[in-house]
């Protein structure tokens, strides 16, 4: 049994720091994707400091999966559409960084954690602090983004999620009623 629990232990520490790697805006999105679609209903059904009926808190616990399902879809796209464009200008040359053209020209501007994990090859450390580079700024307009489809997010989750909830509230009572 203890065996189990330790390869479960490794298993999922190695998947956190896996998924924390990723960082950034995605990383964000998806904790928030799944805050809402099963904390936020949890509470909202079972808050027991509302005075709200029953069916009140059945429509809005249902509409948060289904807005963390339009938001999570429309910021995978978004984000997916903006670092690939991104990724196409750093290739073509159109997006540089003043710190990475003088590291390219002085190897004393290059962190020395980073020259240290790369053997002090200079060539690969100034892939390496470029790359960083560019995931910071991706992940930056990645946030703007993410913050400008907040509201088509909101404006379309508020048209789709009273059908959704209809249905399930409606066919629920129609369970309870047999």
């Amino acid at each position: 049994m203890k065996v189990i629990n330790t390869n479960l232990n490794q298993h999922i520490a190695t998947s956190l720091e896996k998924f924390s790697q990723k960082g950034g805006e995605k990383v964000s999105n998806y904790v928030n994707a799944a805050g809402k679609a099963v904390i936020a209903p949890l509470v909202i059904m079972h808050n027991p400091f509302t005075k709200e009926n029953e069916e009140n808190r059945k429509w809005a616990s249902i509409k948060q999966p289904v807005e963390a399902v339009i938001t999570l879809a429309m910021q995978l796209v978004s984000l997916g559409l903006l670092y690939k464009g991104i990724d196409s200008l750093i290739k073509k040359g159109k997006i540089n960084f003043k710190y990475v053209e003088n590291a390219a020209k002085d190897i004393s501007k290059i962190p020395e954690k980073i020259l240290k994990a790369c053997n002090y090859d200079k060539e690969k450390a100034l892939e390496m602090y470029k790359s960083q580079y560019n995931e910071i700024f991706k992940d930056r307009l990645g946030a703007v983004v993410t913050t400008i489809t907040y509201l088509p997010v909101l404006a379309l989750s508020n048209k789709i999620y009273p059908k959704i909830a209809e249905k399930i509230v409606n066919k629920n009572e129609n369970k309870s009623a047999q």
